[in-house]
């Protein structure tokens, strides 16, 4: 997995438990998707995945109680059990504050639908 060294420091600035929901979001993405270009960004404070064909994608923004997955294009991904969080016209948020709630399957869809629209986008 191409994995960004730096993640790792950027956690260990959290508390175990949201490092632990990180690190399992990480290893969820890249092995739904281990073409996405995993890039910690210090400024953004997040761990951002860009998809060579899709650009970027999505990125993790880890806080003090949890960790945000947020999809560039959510609010055009489709959610019909409406678990994206957000109400602005670009972005959405799959929120988590345990390594166990973080479902593969349901991280898995969001990320295939973002890629594929992310694809889409750009190949206009």
């Amino acid at each position: 997995m191409p994995w960004d060294d730096d993640a790792d420091d950027l956690l260990a600035e959290h508390p175990d438990t949201v490092a632990a929901t990180a690190h399992r979001l990480r290893a969820v993405l890249l092995d739904a998707h281990p073409q996405l270009e995993e890039r910690v960004r210090r400024g953004w404070h997040s761990i951002n995945y860009r998809d060579p064909a899709a650009g970027f994608v999505c990125a993790l923004f880890p806080t003090g109680e949890g960790v945000q997955l947020v999809f560039e294009h959510g609010a055009r991904l489709p959610d019909p059990e409406q678990r994206l969080l957000g109400s602005g016209k670009q972005v959405r948020t799959l929120a988590f504050t345990d390594p166990a709630d973080v479902d593969p399957a349901v991280v898995g869809t969001f990320l295939d639908h973002a890629v594929e629209l992310g694809a889409g986008l750009r190949a206009r």
